[in-house]
């Protein structure tokens, strides 16, 4: 699982599988889904990558000034640190399942195959330690993935006590064969004139900021997506009037409002 070239071969359920829903239940529309596979370290990066990719921004940006304040919905430690839990902590004995991890419009769920031992529920959680997988734990603490002296869950706490749109702590339930966590979105509390920027969105805000200007073209190479979703992202924030559209045919780029 650490080190091999095709872990699934062997444990065939060994990944983690990402549903991401418009709304607030599974009944609304899949807007996408992912499995990562491969090694444990690719699993958690790649999931990672994804959720921070689409995860809303509370943007303010001043006007006649570089500067901005960027606050994400969701605290972005905590959520590396509940994916690494789920690949840490999963019972790889039971191939039966899997890690599923869904994103709705308020909230994303981490489910994972392998109950809380007896001794530790949500109540004394950040008091408690315990290793399922006691070799992936240690190779993961090793290159600092995860915290080895069972401070992520305090690390969790103090996150979300310090984010600030305060937003509610998560919700841990727990069988003997699964754990579900759940964090709780702010993007409700973001303000009316403040901005919700996804990270593409950022990525172009902060290179117009630094080159002055952005071609079509130039935004695809960025992203690495085709002219078409580039322009879909650059006239997004046309609309939300943080850019401007300047000159026509090839020489068309855009700016800061």
């Amino acid at each position: 699982m650490l080190f091999g070239k095709n872990p699934q071969k062997f444990f065939a359920n060994a990944y983690i599988a990402l549903g991401r829903y418009k709304g607030k239940e599974v009944f609304g529309e899949k807007l996408d889904y992912k499995e990562f596979t491969k090694k444990l370290f690719q699993q958690i990066d790649n999931c990672n990558t994804y959720l921070v990719e689409h995860t809303a921004l509370m943007s303010k940006l001043i006007p006649g000034e570089v500067r901005r304040t960027d606050i994400p919905e969701y605290g972005m430690f905590s959520v590396r640190e509940l994916i690494t839990n789920a690949v840490c902590h999963r019972n790889y004995e039971d191939q039966g399942g899997k890690i599923i991890i869904k994103e709705f419009d308020d909230k994303i769920e981490f489910y994972n195959i392998g109950g809380l031992p007896e001794w530790i529920s949500p109540e004394n959680i950040t008091s408690e330690q315990y290793s399922r997988n006691p070799t992936i734990t240690k190779v993961l603490a090793k290159v600092e993935y995860i915290e080895e002296l069972g401070e992520g869950w305090d690390k969790i706490i103090k996150e979300h006590s310090e984010h600030p749109l305060n937003p509610e702590m998560p919700e841990i339930k727990s069988t003997a064969n699964s754990t579900l966590v759940t964090m709780f979105s702010t993007k409700e509390k973001f303000g009316e004139e403040e901005y919700v920027l996804s990270e593409r969105q950022k990525e172009i805000i902060d290179y117009i900021e630094k080159n002055g200007k952005m071609t079509t073209s130039e935004c695809a190479g960025l992203l690495e997506v085709s002219n078409d979703t580039s322009l879909r992202e650059l006239s997004g924030l046309r609309s939300l009037g943080l850019i401007d559209k300047e000159g026509v045919g090839r020489s068309t780029h855009y700016v800061l409002k």
